[in-house]
């Protein structure tokens, strides 16, 4: 609690000080001042100041003076009056004038702690009074403009319960705003620094139109949006305050959020008020294609999104075609025609169209579902709160990417296992007549495919692979003298000894024998 002591002795004001200081650590003596117009002027300095302990007899300006013009500059500031036993009509005066308490002189310190104390509790009932009547009055005030803004009421009743919460709403003309914070899905990840933003942004736009005259508002949040209900005899002034709420957003904060503003047009008549909610929505909708961080006006948007019917079947088939053939340039260009052919379409419709064509491909791409899954990205959330066209085409076309890589990597994956079980199989079959078809076959693959994978895989062709496993055990049995070369021949797959010959020889450049006869 700050205090501001105020006394023509100086000793008393060192002795208060000494005490007060030394009783909390909440509690602060901001300034000190030997009569009436000093402490005026120190209050100046020290707005926040919550409690005068002033003595009523000082020269130039009395406290009793002192406390009537606090109370006409600072009706909330708390005064503790100071007075010998021979003041009774100053002591008097001084709680007519405002006073909550005061003290004989000379008083000790016990006396000095309890009645500040006791100020203290009365500041922490009543602020805790005028926060409760605050959030009665906030819960009110949304009920009463959600009502107007379904129609699910009778407009001049509800401009009445709001007029009874202290919100003047006899203008002449008013306009519905809705204001809404850049980039919610950045801030999603931390819901707390999300909620306090909003909060903050509140209590700015209270703030910056508490300044403006000659005009009412109400608000209230709802979801990610703030929205306003502004009233004025003038439509200058109501363009103004529009232009305010969004200087307050614009400027965004430590973090760089910014907000976008939808006005809609300036009514006259009261029961227009769910239409002007209705427009202000549209305009502050239209950010999706005019880009974030602006002042939309209604008149600027009118007509101009329209609600498309679209088939999406064709591109998507398409899509989905040039995904199976892992082709991301075609698959990318099949996404921007689609985002091309719902250009204008209404923001919502255009994010609902989406929400199917990703319902789509779940269904009918294969791996689709398991990106989503390996990526931990909720797609339909950013469907919904990514701002603008363009943040949500790139999000889309980078999706497409991730599939793409995905498809190929799995793909990839499965050829290697498939290829190292046609080499493990050719490993246990060399022996016998075994051919391309009959591999492809045992793998799964189409016969053409599998010899051009084989190759890649490998390095050569399959009747290279196939040699080269018959000549290695080859090799090994010609080392051992009690077989016969020809009896090898058939051990290694061939049907007589003249194919093994030639085709040991053609290998190695030296007949069977001679290799025999070589590393003996």
């Amino acid at each position: 609690m700050k205090i501001l002591l105020v006394d023509d002795d100086e000793v008393i004001r060192a002795g208060m000080r000494k005490i007060i200081t030394g009783a909390s650590n909440d509690w602060e003596v901001v300034a000190e001042a030997a009569d009436g117009e000093i402490a005026l002027r120190e209050l100046a300095k020290f707005p926040d100041t919550e409690l005068i302990i002033t003595d009523v007899r000082m020269p130039i300006m009395d406290g009793i003076e002192l406390i009537r013009r606090v109370r006409e500059q600072y009706p909330e500031l708390r005064i503790i009056v100071l007075s010998g036993y021979d003041d009774y009509n100053y002591v008097r005066t001084a709680f007519m004038s405002g006073a909550v308490d005061y003290l004989l002189k000379p008083f000790q310190k016990k006396e000095l702690l309890e009645r500040i104390e006791k100020v203290e509790k009365t500041l922490f009932e009543d602020k805790i009074t005028a926060e409760s009547n605050h959030q009665n009055k906030a819960v009110l005030v949304a009920e009463y403009m959600k009502k107007l803004m379904n129609a699910k009421e009778d407009v001049t009743q509800c401009l009445e319960k709001l007029g009874g919460l202290g919100i003047a709403t006899g203008y002449s003309c008013y306009m519905a705003v809705r204001a809404m914070v850049d980039q919610y899905y950045k801030q999603f990840l931390d819901a707390d620094q999300y909620e306090r933003k909003l909060v903050e942004d509140e209590e700015r736009l209270a703030r910056a139109l508490q300044q403006e005259k000659d005009c009412s508002y109400c608000y209230f949040r709802l979801g990610q949006e703030i929205v306003l209900l502004l009233f004025a005899d003038s439509q200058e002034v109501l363009s103004r305050l529009a232009q305010t709420i969004h200087d307050v957003l614009k400027n965004g904060d430590e973090n760089e959020n910014t907000g976008t503003v939808g006005q809609s047009r300036i009514h006259l008549e009261k029961d227009e008020i769910p239409q002007a909610f209705e427009e202000a929505e549209i305009a502050v909708l239209s950010r999706f294609y005019l880009g974030q961080n602006q002042l939309i006006a209604y008149e600027d948007v009118e007509g101009k999104c329209i609600d498309i019917v679209y088939d999406l079947e064709p591109m998507v088939s398409t899509l989905i075609h040039d995904l199976e053939l892992c082709d991301y340039i075609k698959a990318k260009k099949a996404m921007e025609q689609i985002f091309l052919d719902l250009s204008y379409c209404h923001p919502d419709k255009f994010r609902k169209y989406m929400h199917n064509l990703i319902d789509m491909l779940i269904v009918r791409v294969k791996d689709f579902e398991n990106v989503l899954r390996t990526q931990g990205q909720d797609v339909h959330f950013f469907i919904d709160y990514l701002n603008t066209y363009r943040e949500l085409k790139t999000y889309m076309n980078s999706l497409l990417l991730d599939v793409v890589e995905y498809i190929r990597a799995e793909r990839e994956k499965k050829s290697k296992k498939r290829i190292e079980l046609a080499k493990t199989f050719i490993e246990e079959h060399y022996r016998d007549q075994i051919t391309l078809n009959d591999i492809a076959d045992y793998v799964e693959l189409n016969a053409s495919y599998f010899s051009n994978l084989f190759k890649v895989e490998t390095g050569m062709n399959f009747s290279e692979y196939l040699l080269n496993i018959r000549m290695e055990h080859a090799k090994k049995l010609l080392r051992d003298p009690k077989i016969k070369v020809y009896e090898i021949g058939n051990m290694v797959g061939y049907e007589d000894a003249v194919s093994f010959g030639r085709a040991f020889k053609k290998k190695y450049d030296m007949s069977p024998k001679d290799y025999r006869n070589s590393v003996y």
